[in-house]
């Protein structure tokens, strides 16, 4: 069927904002990919749907519109691939490559006419996106301050015995607290949603690690 300019447009403009709400959000929480980024890969996927499905049936009747529109899916892998960046033994920007992903979909869903389907994915990826959502199953939150001695591969072995204690690399957040002239001062944070850890056995391990001062667990406020 044809499709006239005020369709198009409003599909268009659909998914300007639908990306944009969850460019927004990203936007908000400093991601390697902002609110442009989204807009456009939201708006860039409704046009090749809107093109994929009328540009060229003039020209054949057995066109097929999910050839094109496959490109995007796969197409859009690389530009996630883009946001995600290793950090010692965490990897960072996982989330931003998915929700581009997602964007994607959504502005193919906004090109192809289903407006109830994206602006309801739109919604759901914002909320699971949301800061909010995560601190409600991150209650369980714990907080070690290790004092070690300069220029050691301490860090390495804490990172290890969280490892052994099945706390898993994303699960733990590093800061530098203070650098003296013979001690460093870091503070970790734990997140265990699911499941209990011995903190007591880990601050015992962490003791036993050359070049250790001392270890103590912070309470948290």
């Amino acid at each position: 069927m044809p499709i006239n300019d005020y369709e198009i447009s409003l599909r268009l403009f659909l998914a300007c904002v639908f990306g944009g709400i969850v460019g927004f959000q990203r936007e908000r929480h400093d991601s390697p990919a902002g609110l442009r980024t989204y807009i456009l890969v939201s708006l860039g996927s409704s046009l090749i749907m809107i093109l994929s499905m009328y540009g060229f049936s003039d020209f054949t009747s057995t066109a097929d519109p999910a050839r094109l529109a496959a490109q995007v899916v796969s197409g859009i892998g690389f530009l996630g691939a883009g946001t995600i960046l290793r950090d010692g033994v965490s990897v960072k920007g996982l989330t931003t490559a998915a929700s581009l992903w997602v964007v994607s979909a959504i502005g193919l869903a906004a090109g192809a006419g289903f407006y109830y389907s994206s602006f309801l994915v739109t919604i759901l990826v914002f909320i699971t996106l949301e800061r909010s959502i995560e601190t409600y199953f991150f209650k369980d939150k714990q907080v070690l301050r290790v004092i070690a001695v300069n220029k050691t591969c301490a860090i390495h072995d804490i990172n290890s015995i969280f490892e052994a204690h099945k706390v898993m690399a994303r699960n733990v957040s590093m800061r530098l607290l203070e650098e003296e002239q013979n001690k460093t001062t870091i503070e970790y944070t734990l997140k265990t949603p699911f499941y209990k850890i011995n903190t007591e056995k880990i601050i015992e391990d962490i003791n036993e690690i050359e070049g250790i001062y001392s270890v103590e667990k912070v309470e948290v406020t």
